[in-house]
C-alpha cells in the first residue's frame, strides 16, 4: 500500500499583473510541486529543494528547470533518466544528481536517485483566482449568464424562468438550459476547490415550452471548462469536466471535448472528439428546497467531491496530459448548467487555489 505525504509548497518565481482599467490583482506567485514514487511503494508529495535537473547527453550536459517538466522517469542498471517535458519535448540520458531532496509535511527528506522510479512535476500559482468578467457580480466573481435571465435575489444567484433577451431558446433553436460560468479557458484555474450551496429547484409551469414533468431535476457543474459556447450549434463546442447530478440522487463525473451540433440550428448530428466516464453512482440524498453544499476539489489529475461534509468523488483522470482536439484539461473555470428548463441557484460560492 502506498503512503500518502502532502506539504505545502514554496514559491520559485513572482508573475505580477499587467496594468488595466481595473485595480491590479494581487501578484499570483509559481510553485512547483513533485510527487515522487519510491521504489518500495512509498509516494513523497512536497516542495523540490533543486530548481532544476543536470543531466549528461552525448552532444550536451543540458539543465534542466523544474517547472519545465511533467514526468522523469527513472531505468535502473544501468541508471538513466527520461524528462518528459510540458511542450512535448522527450530527453534521455545520464543523471546529473545522486539524490533528490524535497520538503514535506515531514521535514526535509532526500530519497537517492536508485530509490526512486519516478517524478512528477506540476506547477501552479498562489494568490486569488482572477474574478472573471462576467456582467453580474455575485461571491466574489463576475458571471455570465448564458440561455435564460438570471439575477442575484437575497443571497442567492438564481435562474429566472424566462429565455435571455435576444437568444434564441429552444430545442428547435440553440439549445436549453439555464447556465452561469466565470473564468471560461483562463489558465489561472489550474488547481483549485470550489464551494457552494447549490439547488435545482425544478421546472416552473411559466416556463415549460417542451412539456417537462414537475419532478424532473438536474445540474452539471462544469469545471476546468477549457472551451463553452452559449449555442449549442457553434464550434469549438464544449471542452470540460462535468460533475452530473439527478434528482434521484444518482451522479456521474465526465471528461468531454469539443462537444457541439452540427448542425446550423436545433439539437441534431451531435458531435464530440472525444468523452470519457471517470466515476458515477447513487444514493446522494438531495434537498430540492434548501439546497447542498457542495465542495470539490481539482488537484492535478485528482478530482475529490463532497456533498453535506460526505466525501463521495475520489477518482484520477490517467489521462489528463492527453491532448484530444488540441486541447488538454489542464485548466479553465467553473459553471452551472441546469437540465433543460429545471430552474436552481447558488449561495456562498467560493473557489481558492490549491
Amino acid at each position: 500500500m502506498k503512503h500518502i505525504i502532502l506539504a505545502t509548497f514554496t514559491a520559485v518565481s513572482v508573475i505580477h499583473a499587467g496594468q488595466t482599467e481595473q485595480p491590479a490583482a494581487p501578484p499570483s506567485e509559481k510553485v512547483v510541486r513533485a510527487v515522487v514514487d519510491l521504489t518500495d511503494g512509498t509516494r513523497l508529495i512536497g516542495t523540490p529543494l533543486k530548481d532544476s535537473l543536470p543531466m549528461v547527453l552525448s552532444y550536451v550536459s543540458p539543465v534542466v528547470p523544474c517547472e519545465l517538466i511533467r514526468v522523469c522517469e527513472i531505468q535502473h542498471q544501468p541508471e538513466r533518466v527520461t524528462l518528459m517535458l510540458h511542450n512535448g519535448d522527450r530527453i534521455s540520458g545520464l543523471p546529473g544528481i545522486t539524490d533528490f531532496p524535497l520538503t514535506t509535511i515531514l521535514g526535509k527528506l532526500t530519497p537517492q536517485l536508485s530509490q526512486i522510479d519516478r517524478i512528477e512535476f506540476s506547477v501552479t500559482a498562489t494568490g486569488p483566482l482572477p474574478e472573471g468578467s462576467g456582467e453580474i457580480a455575485f461571491d466574489g466573481f463576475k458571471w455570465t449568464a448564458w440561455r435564460t435571465k438570471f439575477e442575484v435575489r437575497d443571497d442567492k444567484l438564481m435562474s429566472l424562468p424566462e429565455a435571455r433577451d435576444g437568444y434564441n431558446y429552444g430545442h428547435g433553436g440553440n439549445g436549453r438550459g439555464a447556465q452561469i460560468s466565470t473564468g471560461i479557458g483562463d489558465p489561472a484555474w489550474t488547481d483549485f476547490r470550489i464551494e457552494t450551496d447549490l439547488c435545482m429547484t425544478g421546472v416552473d409551469p411559466a416556463f415549460n415550452p417542451h412539456g417537462l414533468p414537475a419532478s424532473f431535476r438536474s445540474v452539471s457543474i462544469m469545471f476546468r471548462v477549457v472551451a463553452a459556447q452559449e449555442s449549442w450549434n457553434q464550434a469549438p463546442g464544449t471542452t470540460a469536466y462535468s460533475l452530473s447530478l439527478s434528482e434521484d440522487g444518482s451522479w456521474s463525473i465526465t471528461a468531454g471535448y469539443d462537444s457541439y451540433c452540427k448542425t446550423n440550428c436545433g439539437y441534431g448530428s451531435p458531435f464530440n472528439a472525444g468523452t470519457r466516464t471517470l466515476a458515477e453512482g447513487k444514493g446522494l440524498k438531495l434537498d430540492t428546497t434548501q439546497g447542498n453544499r457542495i465542495r470539490l476539489e481539482a488537484r492535478g489529475n485528482h478530482i475529490t467531491v463532497w456533498l453535506d461534509g460526505r466525501q463521495f468523488a475520489d477518482v484520477r483522470d490517467e489521462k489528463l496530459s492527453e491532448k484530444i482536439a488540441g486541447k488538454t484539461l489542464a485548466a479553465g473555470g467553473i459553471g452551472f448548467c441546469w437540465g433543460f428548463e429545471s430552474m436552481g441557484w447558488i449561495r456562498n460560492f467560493s473557489a481558492t487555489r490549491l
